[in-house]
């Protein structure tokens, strides 16, 4: 099990390590500044990055208070949520609007696929320390709040917007809020399926289920 853990925090890593890589490669410094800039106001990339970090922590840092957090059933939820947000959009709405090539094939891959499948299969195998309560769910929603707030704000000012359904200036307020609120009902239903899920898993399985997120 541990062998797994590892395999997948390296391939969760790979994904988002190699696409900043192709962003900022031959840029001057000041357009690798803006590319940065960039590179961290994709939902999939933030999303990525913390599952990459809560996969690391505990192998590295086990009683650390960030490993702590990351094994829990709450937050391993919520995870688990960004994740296949990330994988359902992209594949059922971007895919479609272009095709890459190379290295760029093989980290879309990682970030939109691989990633998001191997973290729910260790979700399935592992569970989450402790009961997860309902609230988790309404916790999970302050991460994408928080990033649409900031796609609105960042796009306001550069006029640069990640996603095309999040474009205000060729779709308007009105239709980016209402894409908003539909997708934040997304987040929330697909969070109290994972929590379901782990809650029903936590007691079928006769483990100790401590007060948890």
């Amino acid at each position: 099990m541990k062998a797994w853990r590892i395999l997948i925090a390296i391939v969760a890593v790979l994904g988002p390590a190699l696409q900043y890589g192709l962003m900022v490669y031959d840029e001057t410094l000041a357009s690798a500044a803006v590319k940065s800039v960039e590179f961290f106001s994709y939902f999939t990339i933030l999303s990525n990055m913390l599952a990459a970090a809560a996969l690391i922590a505990p192998l590295v840092a086990p009683s650390g208070r960030f490993a702590t957090w990351a094994e829990q059933s709450g937050p391993r939820a919520a995870i688990a949520t960004y994740l296949t947000i990330t994988a359902v959009v992209y594949h059922t709405l971007l895919a479609s609007q272009w095709s890459p090539q190379g290295l760029r094939f093989v980290s879309n891959a990682i970030l939109h696929t691989v990633t998001p499948l191997a973290y729910l299969i260790d979700l399935a195998l592992r569970g989450g320390r402790g009961e997860a309560r309902w609230i988790a769910a309404a916790k999970a929603m302050a991460f994408p709040v928080l990033f649409g707030a900031w796609t609105l704000v960042h796009g306001a000012l550069s006029g640069f917007y990640p996603y095309p359904f999040m474009n205000v200036a060729r779709r308007g307020y009105p239709a980016v809020v209402l894409t908003m609120a539909e997708m934040s009902l997304a987040f929330a239903a697909i969070a109290l399926v994972f929590i379901a899920f782990l809650r029903v898993r936590t007691k079928t399985s006769g483990e100790p289920a401590p007060i948890s997120a």
